[in-house]
């Protein structure tokens, strides 16, 4: 199977319209851009009431002076979801195969999720993991399952992701970067991934399919009772913030279109929910008004529709006044590789994103055949300054940008999937040629690089962050 993406169909099959990733039949495709798609039914049943969210700060939760657990509005014993048995059409195939836990590496639910999701194949091991990036450092050690997913919060200190340390279903979990101690933000018996930390870091999105297909949900960073944002039959995935944390950008698979469209909502209004393009994994410039006449930036990947049909990074600009969305740009692409799970620097001037060979470039046959390695890679807003962040032959994929100077992404170098990090201070020093762009607070590129004298004229004076964190 192509790392690339074919036309083929494996996710849904629905009154006989294709529902795979990338062009169509000529006919449900020109059918599919006479009119944006929208969904067949309201995307919730009812308006979600906000005040059901707590609003414990990420720092509050974590302070040894209050337990916001203890707050019955976080017990779960209250609420149960039940997965629907019936259903007036057929409902759609999962948009996941469950991994098999050969009892050495642990089930991979994220290469399985992400593999189907984009119609294709990831990586699970790399030929030979002793080649490894200098200067990377474990952050997760989990030896069984697989951790996955990393979001970082605002000011560097936290890292929420999902994992199958604990059962082979996929849990939301919280830890400080620089503690092996984690917190278990969910139980529910079904899958939830890609969790999504708010700007003011008290609430997050995810993505789950413990109601049926893959919806859009909301709860507290305590964890505890969460919302439905989304609850129609198609598949949502993928929230991102907006910079206010005033609506969320996610990726559906349209059943009328048979392709992964770009949505945005506001998670407790969600009948103003907008159709915006066509793209997958969608992240929010975490800095507003960087787009043209002000509109803010939204991150994509998305696959060409002829060709080699391999993924490649975009962007759009979204002004949420007007309520208009365009200006698509490509940022990076190869006919050699698959560029995917693109992020935003907190600065919202560099991206990071992992790149995979094609399997072309693989090493053996058939279920033998391994990747010589897939790797983290940056680049500049305006396509200048690509490199990489990780070498070696590891499987290197979801890379996670943190204010603190440092890229935290998933890798398998230790035989199972656990969160690292890389200091990123010398790639950009190297990529700028030295002069990197400045914020007007001095903050540098993402805060991994500071002036010394604020008061300095030389833009060339830096100092990297410390490294004496994982």
């Amino acid at each position: 199977m192509r790392l690339n993406v074919q036309p083929v169909y494996s996710i849904v099959m629905l009154a006989g319209v294709c529902a795979g990733l990338g062009a169509c039949s000529s006919t449900s495709k020109s059918t599919a851009q006479q009119q944006p798609p929208r969904p067949e039914e309201p995307l919730v049943t009812e308006p979600a009431d906000s005040s059901r969210i707590m609003t414990v700060s990420i720092d509050q939760m974590f302070d040894p002076a209050t337990d916001p657990f203890l707050n019955g509005e976080n017990n779960n014993d209250a609420w149960q979801l039940v997965e629907s048995t019936s259903e007036a059409e057929q409902p759609p195939a999962p948009a996941y195969t469950k991994p098999e836990d050969d009892g050495r590496f642990g089930p991979n639910l994220a290469a399985s999720l992400y593999g189907s999701l984009m119609e294709t194949e990831l990586p699970t091991r790399a030929e030979d993991p002793g080649y490894q990036t200098y200067n990377s450092r474990q952050v997760t050690f989990t030896g069984e399952g697989s951790d996955f997913d990393p979001t970082v919060s605002k000011d560097g200190k936290f890292i929420l992701y999902a994992s199958t340390q604990q059962s082979p279903a996929a849990d939301i979990y919280i830890k400080q970067t620089d503690s092996r101690v984690v917190t278990r933000l969910t139980t529910d018996p079904a899958q939830d991934v890609m969790p999504a930390l708010s700007p003011d870091g008290t609430r997050i999105a995810f993505a789950s399919n413990r109601a049926g297909s893959w919806d859009i949900w909301v709860m507290p960073v305590t964890g505890g009772k969460a919302i439905q944002v989304s609850a129609d039959a198609a598949h949502e995935l993928h929230p991102s913030w907006s910079p206010d944390g005033s609506r969320i950008v996610f990726c559906r698979l349209g059943t009328s279109s048979g392709r992964w469209e770009l949505w945005v909502t506001d998670p407790y209004d969600p009948m103003t929910s907008q159709f915006i393009g066509y793209g997958l994994f969608p992240e929010w410039s975490p800095v507003s008004g960087t787009g043209v006449n002000g509109a803010d930036k939204i991150l994509f990947q998305r696959s060409r529709e002829r060709g080699d049909r391999t993924f490649g990074v975009w962007t759009l600009d979204y002004n949420a006044e007007t309520s208009q969305a365009g200006h698509e740009t490509q940022i990076v692409s190869s006919p050699e590789f698959a560029y995917i799970n693109p992020t935003w620097s907190p600065d919202g001037m560099w991206i990071s994103y992992a790149a995979v060979p094609n399997p072309e470039k693989w090493i053996g046959s058939g279920s033998d055949a391994t990747p010589p390695s897939a790797s983290v890679w940056m680049i500049g807003l305006d396509g200048r300054g690509e490199m990489p962040l990780t070498q070696g032959n590891t499987v290197d994929l979801m890379p996670a940008w943190s204010s603190t100077g440092k890229v935290f992404f998933v890798s398998n170098r230790t035989g199972h999937e656990n969160l690292w990090s890389v200091d990123i201070a010398p790639a950009i020093l190297t990529a700028s040629g030295g002069s990197p762009f400045i914020n007007g607070d001095n903050s540098g590129l993402a805060g991994s690089i500071r002036k010394v004298n604020p008061n300095a004229d030389d833009q060339n004076t830096f100092a990297t962050v410390p490294t004496d964190q994982p």
